[in-house]
């Protein structure tokens, strides 16, 4: 933990990809991420622990990925994840190496992928995580994707999946602490400080990995102010100034998961009995049921709150469509940093994407294809 105290501030990968989830590497501590990674000798008879498709694998990558399964799988936590999205149906692979991530859960095509330029402590926590928004995946299915929500909905709704991820990587890391295995753990603590303090002060009062221990660690998560704001500019923002483009270009040069509607509502109860299950319980269960509803977890940047009102006028001006009025009402905090994103309704830069994933579809493509299979379902 020396040297790594603040909230994350910046990223390099913004979030671009649609429904998709990820979790992605903080410039603040871009060096751990940049460390050579041990060399380590995997057994290449070992085999898998969990029935799990590790066909986007090459056949150099496979024994680390087994590895890596296999060591997740001694978790309680980790073996229910990678048993729930194998049953949904999901491949497992390496991202591109030319990618800052340390892992993506693509929904739209069943994949779950691993940057392999992360260390394998790191990568274990991470595997879990991607394998936990799987499971969301398939228990929330029926509810309106990301975008045809309001802003107040997508801020519930997109923020309890990434909290509910890390507390589930983190309760398995615990568990395989208590085993033996302390790397996952430790590693954790260094990339995400707050959510680390939120288990410290959790542990401390229970004791044991119940559900009050789970729930604090899920809470620790929304003390990342720069996480959030992060999160709005790439679930909320950015596809506002898409959706004002695709008004006056007829949609041109836009991509159409990038155009939100605002429209439909999730409330807070619903999100916590969809988010917090678990097949031992919803360990979100002795909760106030409303709780998303408070300012800690529902507040959003002061400059967020300007961009979606001004978008929402302005989209008024030019279709008639009513707005989204969710955010007038909504409690703000301080931005922990400038927007690289212009005012609503001025165009943006030429910017490259600050996140890529590189030629991984390409990759897991050509895998599959050789193996006479395909991408998707």
């Amino acid at each position: 933990m020396s040297g790594v105290t603040r909230d994350v501030r910046d990223f390099v990968c913004i979030l671009k990809l649609g429904k998709n989830n990820m979790e992605i590497v903080d410039r603040k501590l871009q060096a751990l991420f940049e460390q050579p990674i041990p060399q380590k000798v995997y057994d290449p008879k070992a085999e898998l622990l969990v029935d799990v498709d590790i066909s986007l694998c090459t056949e150099e990558e496979r024994p680390r990925m087994i590895d890596i399964v296999n060591r997740l799988s001694k978790s309680e936590a980790g073996k229910e994840t990678l048993e729930i999205a194998a049953s949904a149906g999901y491949k497992f692979g390496f991202l591109d190496a030319g990618t800052n991530c340390f892992g993506c859960c693509f929904g739209g095509i069943d994949c779950i992928g691993l940057g392999p330029m992360a260390s394998d402590d790191k990568l274990v926590s991470t595997l879990c995580h991607e394998s936990r928004h799987a499971g969301q995946g398939v228990r929330m299915s029926e509810y309106p994707d990301r975008d045809k929500l309001d802003v107040a909905s997508i801020i519930r709704q997109s923020r309890a999946k990434e909290a509910d991820a890390q507390a589930y990587a983190l309760k398995a890391c615990k568990e395989l602490e208590l085993q033996g295995d302390k790397g996952p753990l430790e590693t954790f603590g260094k990339f995400y400080p707050p959510i680390f303090k939120a288990y410290e002060q959790a542990w401390a009062q229970e004791g044991e990995i119940n559900n009050k221990f789970v729930a604090g660690v899920f809470k620790g998560w929304y003390d990342q102010t720069g996480t959030k704001q992060n999160y709005e500019e790439g679930y909320i923002i950015e596809p506002m100034h898409d959706t004002l483009k695709a008004i006056k270009t007829d949609g041109k040069d836009v991509d159409p998961e990038n155009i939100f509607t605002f429209e439909k509502s999730m409330d807070s109860k619903t999100v916590v009995e969809k988010i917090g299950w678990t097949k031992n319980g919803n360990y979100l269960a002795d909760e106030n049921p409303d709780f998303l509803n408070e300012d800690r977890f529902l507040s959003i940047g002061e400059r967020t709150k300007k961009d979606a009102i001004d978008f929402f006028k302005l989209r008024e001006e030019l279709n008639g469509q009513k707005p989204d009025l969710t955010p007038n009402t909504m409690p703000t905090h301080k931005d922990a940093f400038a927007r690289r994103l212009p005012e609503m309704g001025k165009p943006k830069s030429d910017e490259q994407e600050t996140m890529s994933m590189g030629n991984t579809i390409d990759k897991w493509t050509a895998l599959l294809a050789a193996k006479g299979k395909t991408l998707g379902r």
